[in-house]
């Protein structure tokens, strides 16, 4: 519905309503997170020059190994420019989009003093940036299998913690067009 949400039925009278893109991110999320293999980068056919504040430049070019863990190759570009070479594959639009990085910067800055947190919040920014986007078309076969892993169980919550489902009972339902 509205190309953001999935709504189906689990057999058991309850109405589920999916935010697709909630979902999505929380199934890349688990898969990078639990990646045992490098993740897949591609090489830009052009090097891209991203602008930052100082201290956010300074944030990322002091995690370039946690970058390069995760497909990011940059180097100091000088005055707060970080020029990236290549980038992780799946992101948005086939490249590294500045917004992305920007992001990457910032969560970095954050959390420098917990390794284990900017790790995360790397991986949360990558989750987002490749999981599919509310208005975007999806592919049936790819909504049912969203759909199941929620109403499993297995996916609660968006990486940020936002819930990516509600369910609603056939009585709720009754109640609110007042047949209860």
């Amino acid at each position: 519905v509205l190309r953001t949400y999935i709504i189906c039925e689990d057999g058991q009278e309850n109405v589920w309503l999916i935010d697709k893109h909630a979902a999505h991110e929380r199934v890349r999320f688990d898969a990078l997170k639990n990646n045992t293999q490098p993740v897949m980068s591609q090489q830009l056919l052009s090097p891209l020059a991203v602008e930052l504040s100082a201290e956010d430049a300074a944030s990322l070019l002091e995690q370039l190994p946690l970058l390069e863990e995760f497909g990011f190759v940059c180097e100091d570009f000088g005055d707060g420019t970080v020029l990236v070479r290549q980038g992780p594959s799946g992101l948005e639009g086939g490249g590294v989009p500045p917004a992305a990085l920007e992001e990457l910067a910032e969560e970095l800055r954050l959390n420098r003093a917990d390794p284990a947190a900017a790790r995360d919040s790397l991986l949360q920014t990558m989750a987002c940036k490749s999981a599919i986007k509310a208005g975007m078309w999806s592919d049936p076969s790819e909504l049912q299998a969203l759909a199941d892993k929620v109403q499993s169980g297995e996916i609660r919550y968006c990486p940020h913690g936002r819930p990516v489902a509600v369910k609603l009972s056939k009585y709720e339902m009754e109640k609110m067009f007042k047949r209860a």
